[in-house]
């Protein structure tokens, strides 16, 4: 808790010259810093902690003379954070943290994007003021397809310590992950170009993310859209290639991939005869030299399709399989950080739960990374 600098409060609360003091919102917000930490389903419980233990309201930054929060305090509190001002300000501490690990392990150039559920815990309702909506999830085995709440959208980058978060929103269930997508690339992409100094390569998302805009946003942002290709989207494929992006020869077969002319922006792909692959060839190319037919595919004229390392390679798949760590993320946001815990009614608390357990993870992160190079100067 030592990491995060929660000088901040201090802007939005400012002692009264009347009346008491109150408690030290330094200390309380700690306290719900701890309250992610220990996987403390609810501020009861967070109360009771600190009333039976000194050391961590010591911790926290509350006077052991004195009498603890109650409850109610700490509502209030959490009343007074979902605000819009201190909402930006708990972004902006992600970012410091993420910036620090950023400058001590270097980063790799892979973002990767997704969204994840976040039940809301009341009646639902279609006429709700709070936010919340019918949404789509893809269900666990003890989970159902349609729920009712919000979605975390985030952007992170792969790390050798974990992904770290570049990008984060909370939206309504019944907003698609692709009316996002815009915003998170465009504020991951900026956020890694000025830590780092070069943009991201590579923009790693699953087939939600299927759209023809978002190829092209990624390349003119300079980067590569790693995309699985949505099968309802295939309907009106073009017949000269296969599903994978693959050129097809004139005798109708799949041609054989032979690199990225980046220079160009184009993959090129050679007979697949001369490959060495067995196919029946009338000679349809008119081509009889030793190298064979031989074609190239632009990324401009269908960035869906063709990409670098080409769909259809084992890099691209490499690539892809780097997605999985937002799954990790998202799975230890939840299960160790009570992300789908919500137990308050509102979209703008729901990001500020979402924005705590950040800093939580964020904050454990730096510690572990500085406890390991003490240990490595021992």
């Amino acid at each position: 808790m030592t990491q995060v600098d929660c000088s901040f409060l201090d802007n939005y609360f400012k002692p009264k010259a009347y009346g008491r003091l109150g408690y030290d919102r330094k200390a309380l917000f700690r306290a719900l810093l701890l309250k992610k930490l220990m996987r403390l389903s609810t501020t009861k419980t967070l109360v009771n902690c600190l009333q039976y233990s000194p050391i961590l309201a010591c911790w926290c930054g509350f006077h052991t003379g004195k009498k603890t929060p109650s409850e109610s305090v700490f509502s209030r509190f959490e009343e007074q954070l979902s605000q819009n001002g201190i909402n930006t300000v708990m972004g902006e501490i992600c970012e410091k943290l993420t910036i620090e690990i950023l400058k001590k392990v270097d980063a790799t150039s892979e973002v990767v994007i997704d969204s994840t559920d976040i039940p809301a815990k009341e009646t639902p309702s279609t006429e709700t003021e709070t936010g919340a909506a019918y949404g789509y999830r893809t269900a666990s085995a003890e989970e159902t397809s349609i729920f009712y709440g919000f979605k975390a959208h985030l952007a992170v980058v792969n790390m050798p310590v974990g992904p770290l978060p570049l990008a984060a929103r909370v939206a309504p269930a019944n907003c698609s992950d692709m009316e996002l997508a815009d915003k998170l690339i465009k504020e991951a992409c900026e956020f890694y170009k000025n830590v780092v100094g070069k943009a991201p390569h590579f923009y790693i998302m699953d087939a939600g993310y299927d759209a023809e805009a978002i190829y092209s946003q990624v390349l003119e942002l300079g980067g590569q859209a790693i995309i699985k290709l949505n099968p309802r989207n295939q309907k009106n494929r073009n017949k000269d290639h296969t599903s994978d992006g693959t050129p097809l020869c004139p005798a109708g077969y799949a041609m054989v991939y032979q690199g990225t002319e980046k220079n160009i922006g184009a993959n090129k792909f050679r007979c697949p005869q001369k490959c060495g692959q067995q196919v029946t060839c009338q000679g349809e190319c008119s081509n009889q030299t030793s190298y064979g037919y031989q074609k190239r595919v632009y990324f401009k004229d269908n960035p869906r399709y063709f990409c670098s390392p080409h769909r259809g390679s084992d890099n691209w798949q490499k690539i892809y399989n780097k997605r999985s760590s937002i799954e990790r993320l998202f799975s230890l946001l939840k299960c160790h950080l009570n992300m789908g815990n919500l137990t308050k009614r509102g979209i703008e608390k729901a990001f500020t739960d979402t924005m705590l357990c950040l800093i939580t993870y964020l904050a454990v992160t730096l510690t572990e990374l500085k406890r390991q190079k003490i240990q490595k100067a021992a």
